[in-house]
């Protein structure tokens, strides 16, 4: 496993990591055994999880970060400049204004109660808060927001009540949103 391989799973991941090779070398297994039991390890479904580049723009499904503090680490995570959509019923976002202020250049909000993430972030990205009613809707302004290098992150930062049952089956239908986008 690379260092590169190894920043991509995030700090969080990546601190998994180093607990489990300290306490591996603790009981002596062997390094080779570490590196491709890491190399073998797949991300958490829905929560920071790679889908796709297309036009030289990740995109990334984070539908398990149903709070504030989960998308504060997933930003933190991606160290690049980012497409946020969101679902705008969030009260409490005041508390991602500095992951906004240091990564994000666009929120594509989905929902009909978007009058707060405008109020709170408008300051911050003035003309580039784009309302939508739908996950596809979504997927699509951000593909046209999005520039090459850059990252589109679902990452909800709050309860969701929607036509989807689960943040599982919103996540499947983000990624299919993603791939018509070929």
């Amino acid at each position: 496993m690379t260092l590169e391989q190894l920043a991509r799973q995030g700090r969080r991941t990546a601190s998994m990591t180093t607990a489990a090779t300290i306490s591996s070398k603790m009981s002596q297994i062997r390094k080779e055994s570490i590196k491709q039991a890491f190399c073998d390890f797949d991300s958490v479904k829905h929560r920071y999880e790679y889908v796709d580049v297309i036009d030289g723009v990740s995109y990334y499904d984070d539908s398990g970060a149903c709070s504030s503090e989960a998308s504060w680490f997933s930003f933190d995570n991606l160290h690049q400049q980012l497409v946020w959509i969101t679902y705008a019923n969030n009260a409490d976002c005041d508390e991602l204004i500095p992951q906004v202020r240091k990564y994000v250049k666009s929120i594509v909000c989905i929902g009909n109660n978007t009058e707060r993430f405008h109020k709170v972030f408008s300051n911050i990205i003035p003309e580039n808060i784009i309302d939508c009613d739908s996950i596809e809707e979504a997927v699509k302004m951000a593909h046209i927001l999005a520039e090459t290098d850059d990252c589109v992150i679902f990452s909800p930062a709050s309860q969701v009540r929607d036509e989807f049952s689960s943040f599982a089956e919103r996540g499947d239908y983000f990624k299919q949103c993603v791939q018509n986008l070929k």
